[in-house]
Parts: structure tokens; sequence; C-alpha cells
């Protein structure tokens, strides 16, 4: 249909662009001024800046958080009444895998029995909050089988969006395919 693509982004366009997707923030303008009168070119340029990003603590904390949806993590309850829970460990642990660059087998292996672990550390205890990062409640009152119901089918959605890449609702009520 003789549709060109759009130009190649100029510098400061590159550098909002790769900033924003390794660390959800914009450049300053001193990074965006020191890009731009890099007397590299733009490729060895664009390899400095995404190389200073990927070591930045920043991309750890983007890139958890995608992470940290997925668990369904959370700072309070959920639920009934909603309040702070301290679990932030778990989080910290997340950010900490990121930046480090954790292999990914080590980071799953860690949040799904980090407790169980010979090799384990303090992380892999504080990673088996995976397991917890749902939904919970401190109501009273609260019909005990019922809560435990419903947070094992909140985990068990959590792990087959995460792990299998499906949702498993629908198995709460149905027992086929």
């Amino acid at each position: 249909e003789k549709i060109a693509p759009n130009p190649e982004a100029d510098r400061h366009g590159l550098l909002r662009r790769v900033t924003l997707d390794l660390t959800g923030l914009l450049p300053t303008p001193e990074e965006s001024v020191a890009f731009v009168n890099d007397p590299a070119s733009v490729d060895q340029a664009y390899e400095k800046v995404v190389d200073r990003l990927l070591a930045s603590p920043q991309y750890g904390e983007h890139r958890a958080r995608h992470w940290l949806d997925y668990a369904r993590y959370g700072d309070s309850h959920g639920i009934h009444y909603d309040v702070f829970r301290s679990i932030w460990g778990y989080r910290d642990y997340v950010i900490r895998a990121f930046n480090a660059n954790k292999p990914f087998d080590r980071f799953i292996t860690e949040q799904l029995a980090g407790d169980l672990l010979a090799d384990g550390d303090q992380d892999a205890l504080v990673a088996s909050g995976f397991v917890r990062a749902g939904i919970s409640s401190g109501e009273g009152g609260t019909i005990v089988e019922e809560l435990w119901n419903n947070l094992i089918r909140e985990r068990t959605e959590a792990f087959g969006a995460v792990f299998m890449g499906m949702t498993t609702g629908c198995a709460v009520c149905h027992d086929h395919k």
C-alpha cells in the first residue's frame, strides 16, 4: 500500500523511549543534554544509556512492579478491614532479584519453595511470600472455611496466570475443559 515507515527517532525521542521502557521514568534534563551532546555514534551512545539504565535501581523497581501485579501483591489486606500488612520484605526481594539479574529458574524456585531449599538463605525464605501475597482478611466473624477456600482460589488463579499463562477462575465452578 506504499506506506513508508516512520523516520528514525531523534536522540531526544530515543532517550525518552528507552528510559520509559527500562525505568518507567522520564530522563532528567541533564541526561537528555548528555545524550544529545554525546560525540559517540547514536548506536554507541544508546548502548551506554541502556547499560546505565539496566544498572540503575529504578530498573528493578520498574520490572518488579509488573511481577508484583501478577503475584497480586498489596501493602494492605485487600478486603474487609483493609489495613496495612507487613509483607514489604517480599516486594523488596523482588526488586533486588531484578536488579541482581537473578536467574529466572532460581527466582521462581525461591518463590514457590524458598522455605524448603537446602541452600536457601534469608532471601529465599522471604521469596516464599509469593504464596501469601494475595488478599487476606482481618475481619472478625469471618467464616474460617470460606476464607480458606477464597484464599486457595485466589492463589490458584494467580499461579495459573503467572506460571501457565492462562486463567483458572472457571475451575471454581467447573471441572471440565
